[in-house]
């Protein structure tokens, strides 16, 4: 076992420096639960950063139910270094925004973006610096993203707030969950329904795709 892991371990750094390199940005590597005071609220129920492979974010990618990505804000919450933020720009999304509480995550995911050097089909990629308990979420179509960076309390807090979005602009949202941990949690909001779920991944939907958008 300690042979496969070690081999998995080699391809997985492969991995992070292909990416990395081929981008020119360093998304790579973990980090611990910031300090309270180099965040935005506080660090109670997050945490650490901990990049996915950007095989799965793909893999998850493709299983939108979505026939037109253009009309659609991707929103990563808990956006790190902003890996995510690049595979999602691979796609005609209007606009990739990621939200990041830890302000040494923001600045390295600002950097990336200044750095980035690949084509891409979204033009509009936007680091936010905010506490995803209070992040207000734009109007519009959205794909909402989150691979893990909080436990129930503020997801719970998160969902308030896209839920008072959606009753105020009723619209066609997206959640995206890799690897979910607290998928038991989005389940118990009646305003989502899911409709998937995989080892990997899991996809609720409130409203309807509107056609022709």
């Amino acid at each position: 076992m300690s042979l496969l892991h070690g081999l998995r371990a080699g391809v997985r750094s492969l991995e992070d420096w292909w990416f990395d390199t081929t981008r020119g940005v360093e998304t790579a590597g973990s980090a611990k639960t910031p300090a309270d005071s180099s965040v935005v609220g506080d660090t109670r129920d997050s945490y650490g950063y901990l990049p996915a492979r950007a095989a799965n974010m793909r893999d998850a990618l493709r299983r939108l139910p979505i026939t037109n990505l253009a009309g659609y804000t991707f929103i990563d919450i808990g956006s790190g270094k902003g890996r995510m933020l690049f595979v999602a720009a691979e796609l005609p999304f209007a606009r990739v925004v990621g939200v990041e509480f830890d302000e040494h995550l923001h600045a390295a995911a600002v950097r990336n973006v200044a750095a980035c050097r690949f084509r891409r089909r979204c033009m509009i990629i936007e680091p936010v610096l905010a506490n995803a308990a209070e992040y207000e979420f734009p109007p519009g179509p959205l794909v909402v993203y989150l691979f893990n960076p909080f436990g129930p309390e503020i997801m719970n807090r998160m969902l308030d707030n896209l839920e008072r979005s959606f009753t105020r602009d009723p619209r066609h949202i997206v959640l995206l969950m890799l690897w979910p941990e607290h998928a038991d949690v989005v389940a118990q909001r009646s305003w989502l329904h899911q409709t998937e779920r995989t080892r990997r991944h899991c996809i609720f939907e409130a409203g309807r795709e509107t056609p022709g958008a």
